[in-house]
């Protein structure tokens, strides 16, 4: 793990390059996809996000081949850099030891690390850095495709071995940010260990091990090595991440530095950038609508904005780091908005176009559906920040973006409808009034969206469907009409969805929230079919950690339930521990839990004891705690 003489040729870490211009083969094409909706676990679930968040990936583009003759030397280093060799074989070895072998393995290595990690030679403490990175690696999440169970799962590595040592290696790593041969693994093992840096332990550990991680990341961020920026801003937005709301009170000096690299960065590092405000505006949330904050951060954004064309590339990134800032911001962003929105008005309506034109005439060459994807989530984070404030805006589009809309959901490429999708389930929450007028023919592209056996590149639009759906149930309410001629169309494919085993998690869990909001605005048209989902329902919502979505989804399975209690009985046990995994229901949740509980009981008191005696020890234990039952 050393690095050999043929690697050292090819390293120019100590080049201050910051002032070089990247040339256009410096930069990778990224190809985006929309927003996927899906919620947060409690601990024995992988953790999603309650919000959307992006879903895209970098790759090569199709038939794009490695090709080292059309390479000057300058290229031919940088894919050296990356190249598979010895060095980094060596390296995923060790990752694999750790994994199977955990803390047996640092049992092992503990004193060769602290021999190289203290070492005179540089060469010996880079390569026990790279070491403590290859065993810290954390659990590779369950995705969508691998559907694997949570005992699939890897596990942690030596990391819960490490903790008892961080104390002193985390000092160790922030004063090595300062050593220019070694710092740049030094932001990756930072990175790795920022949530326990992040820890709100005590004071004393923010001051000693927090802060000086910020700081520290913060100087490479600023540094004046092109590769140097683009590894401490790619650690920043780990610790972002993991800090979260803790950032808060380090907003300025944080926004501060950021806005000082737009106008230091070349074009590689400059979408690393977009990339890193866009993750501070997740992580703070509310806390960037200070004025000080907005007045820091949207002027340069805005100077950015202004100087690309509606195609160019650079456009998307930044786009897509806006969406985060006007969530972020809310109101603080009106005065913005304006402009904001017409070009995303401009570019929805002029991609379209653009597709209408390919469609007729295929041997053109097929539009970049990029820019439409990233446009409609945009305007997606500006409703979910501004709401009903966007009513002028909406109403004065030529040709009306409700109607662009609709036409967004017809769209051939599953990226483009899902983003639809997203945004007009976040109208249904944030104006629905204005998406009202709409929804007839919105309805007739979501039942179509949701395939009870969807193609894997169709799932993530049939994903936000599935959720969109409850959302626009939700805001219909118990008393418009209009709605129940959709009930039977949207239920009778959302249950075969929630009943397909081999669905995605993020899918069954989006089919059971808007079963449960369809349930508890039309209880009776839901009612009769409850036997057939009861308990895949549950066993879908009962690791979600508790929210507003997750708690009207709840109300209307137990509006179901009192509508047809017969329809629970032979998913009781799944019922009732799913009442039990919540935390803090709401008190109307938790009053409906008691009523629905004690009405078992009083209606059959010794079939309920018997029943209740087959179930888990815990649940017996919480039922009785909690409900007296």
């Amino acid at each position: 793990m050393v690095y050999s003489e043929d690697d050292l040729l090819w390293l120019q870490g100590d080049d201050e390059d910051a002032a070089v211009p990247d040339k256009d083969t410096d930069i990778k094409p990224r190809h985006y996809g929309g927003k996927a909706h899906g919620f947060e676990r409690d601990a024995n679930g992988d953790d999603g996000s309650q919000k959307r968040v992006g879903a895209y990936g970098e790759e090569l583009d199709e038939g794009e081949d490695e090709d080292y003759d059309d390479l000057d030397d300058e290229d031919f280093a940088d894919e050296m850099s990356t190249e598979w060799n010895l060095r980094k074989c060596a390296a995923a070895a060790l990752d694999v030891l750790a994994v199977r072998f955990g803390a047996d393995l640092l049992n092992v290595l503990l004193e060769p690390l602290k021999t190289k990690l203290w070492s005179d030679d540089w060469l010996q403490r880079e390569s026990g850095i790279l070491a403590l990175g290859a065993m810290a690696e954390g659990p590779e999440p369950v995705t969508w495709e691998s559907q694997g169970s949570e005992s699939d799962r890897r596990s942690a590595g030596c990391i819960d071995a490490i903790e008892p040592h961080l104390p002193t290696l985390v000092p160790y790593l922030i004063n090595t940010l300062n050593d220019p041969k070694v710092r740049s693994g030094s932001f990756n093992l930072d990175a790795e260990y920022a949530s326990w840096c992040t820890q709100p332990i005590s004071p004393e550990h923010k001051n000693q091990f927090f802060v000086p991680t910020l700081e520290g990341l913060l100087r490479m961020v600023l540094d004046n090595n092109k590769r140097v920026q683009e590894a401490g801003c790619s650690a920043f937005a780990t610790l972002e991440e993991d800090a979260g709301p803790e950032l808060a009170p380090y907003l300025e000096p944080v926004l501060r530095n950021l806005v000082f690299a737009f106008d230091k960065y070349q074009h590689k590092n400059m979408l690393i950038l977009y990339d890193a405000v866009g993750t501070l505006a997740d992580a703070v949330g509310s806390a960037l609508q200070n004025p000080t904050y907005v007045e820091i951060l949207m002027p340069p954004l805005l100077k950015r904005w202004s100087k690309l064309k509606d195609d160019d590339d650079d456009l998307i990134p930044l786009l897509e780091c806006l969406a985060s800032v006007t969530i972020a911001m809310g109101p603080a962003f009106l005065p913005y908005a304006a402009p904001i929105f017409d070009r995303c008005h401009t570019i929805v309506h002029t991609s379209l176009l653009q597709y209408q034109a390919y469609q007729q005439n295929p041997e053109m060459d097929e539009p970049d559906r990029s820019f439409l994807v990233v446009a409609l989530d945009l305007l997606s984070g500006l409703t979910q920040g501004l709401g009903t404030a966007l009513e002028s805006h909406i109403a004065g589009s030529q040709p009306n973006l409700l109607e662009l809309l609709t036409i967004c959901l017809k769209h051939p490429h599953a990226a483009v409808r899902q983003s639809g999708y997203a945004l007009v389930g976040d109208m249904a929450m944030n104006c629905f009034p204005l998406l009202r007028p709409q929804v007839s023919s919105i309805m007739q592209e979501l039942i179509a969206q949701l395939d009870p056996e969807p193609k894997v590149e169709f799932i993530s639009a049939c994903n936000n469907a599935a959720w969109a759906v409850g959302e626009i149930a939700l805001r219909f309410g118990r008393d418009e009409a209009d709605f129940q001629q959709w009930v039977h169309p949207l239920v009778s494919r959302l249950i075969p969805i929630l009943l397909h085993p081999k669905a995605p998690r993020s899918l069954h869990e989006n089919a059971a929230v808007s079963i449960g909001r369809i349930g508890l605005m039309h209880p009776a048209l839901v009612a009769p079919l409850l036997p057939e989902f009861a308990q895949a329902w549950c066993q879908a919502l009962y690791e979600i950690r508790d929210n507003e979505e997750k708690d009207s989804a709840f109300r209307g399975l137990c509006t179901l339930v009192q509508t047809n209690p017969a329809g629970i009985t032979k998913s009781l046990l799944w019922f009732c521990n799913a009442i039990v995994r919540w935390n803090q229901p709401s008190p109307e949740l938790n009053n409906m839990f008691q009523q629905l509980l004690n009405g078992f009981k009083q209606h059959d008191a010794v079939g309920w004891a018997a029943q209740v005696a087959t179930f888990p020890p815990v649940i017996q234990e919480r039922l009785a705690t909690r409900y007296g039952v």
